[in-house]
């Protein structure tokens, strides 16, 4: 997913992308009490609002129908078998959420005054000229892998309230978000009919957001890998010859063999569940169902529980709708 969108907007005026951008705020707390988390996929930040994009690797189907009061379930098929899955679509939106108080609470420092014209009004009605981002468009668009199937049962369609999400394969959502953003500029001002076109930022406050947001990252312990951002500065470099791709591991930090106490260990599965190998003394480590944000501790697949799709590992943690990706095969 990072590919497409940085081919479509590294040299976008206006359009900045932060790939794994993850947020902590202490005033944000989990329910469990620990400082509140949230880990955006891909965050495409434009002068009149934001998208949330959150990835699903899925090799076979997801299906997703309405619940019947305004919400979403969704199942994943894999090997003929189908399972429940946390709603993409409510995790981006606490996602959302999350974000969008956490820059409300640094408005000052990120956006300037309402016009001289609109302060007065503005007064009365916000007791403040000070502009915010609680209206800020934050849109949700879930993208599947290429090689993934939709099904979308009982005529389900997306929300369009107050705006448009979108479920969509990884190669179509650049288009989409390219035809929000036209809908946005061309919309707008005090007599409009909807939302569309009415929040914005100029350059400059774009450029102090994401900024701000990226020297708000904090990786998980173990990985010390910062947010990557495309922005206008940055081109697509077609003629570099390619490298190899590197490899990566995500290991949980409180991994450790029970034969030797080492680190060195890498994922395996088989009859009994999920484990660790040590590549050392070659023993085998029940792998931990402890959610990293929230701490909940899963039982008999519940409620975190592994998963693997391919090569890759997931933790997945029903409790806050948090799925991580914590190893990749070699």
């Amino acid at each position: 997913m990072a590919h497409y969108l940085h081919r479509a907007f590294a040299t976008e005026q206006g359009v900045r992308v932060i790939h794994g951008l993850r947020l902590v705020d202490d005033t944000l707390p989990e329910a469990c009490g620990k400082s509140g988390v949230a880990q955006m996929d891909h965050l495409v930040l434009h002068a009149r609002g934001a998208f949330i994009v959150e990835s699903k690797s899925v090799c076979d189907t997801v299906s997703v129908r309405g619940d019947g009061s305004g919400g979403d379930e969704w199942t994943r098929s894999f090997g003929g078998r189908r399972t429940g899955m946390a709603s993409p679509i409510a995790q981006a939106q606490r996602q959302a959420e999350f974000l969008r108080r956490v820059l409300q609470e640094h408005r000052a420092d990120l956006l300037g005054q309402v016009s001289l014209g609109m302060r007065p009004l503005s007064l009365v009605v916000n007791g403040t000229t000070q502009r915010g981002f609680t209206k800020m468009p934050i849109q949700i668009v879930v993208a599947i892998s290429d090689e993934g199937m939709i099904r979308r049962e009982k005529g389900w369609k997306e929300p369009t309230e107050p705006f448009r999400s979108f479920v969509c394969k990884a190669d179509q959502v650049a288009e989409k978000l390219r035809a929000e953003m036209r809908q946005h500029r061309a919309s707008g001002g005090l007599m409009s009919s909807d939302e569309y076109g009415v929040w914005r930022m100029s350059v400059n406050e774009l450029a102090r957001v994401e900024q701000f947001l990226n020297s708000r990252h904090q990786p998980i312990e173990g990985d010390g890998r910062g947010p990557r951002s495309t922005g206008v500065a940055q081109r697509c470099e077609d003629d570099v010859t390619p490298q190899p791709a590197t490899k990566e591991r995500f290991g949980a930090p409180d991994s450790v063999c029970k034969g030797c106490g080492g680190r060195n260990l890498m994922a395996r599965w088989g009859k009994y569940g999920y484990y660790w190998i040590c590549r050392d003394c070659h023993k085998n480590t029940k792998m931990p169902t402890v959610c990293s944000v929230c701490g909940v501790v899963g039982e008999k697949g519940l409620p975190v529980s592994i998963r693997k799709e391919g090569a890759k590992y997931y933790r997945v943690c029903a409790a806050c709708g948090i799925e991580e990706r914590i190893w990749t095969e070699e």
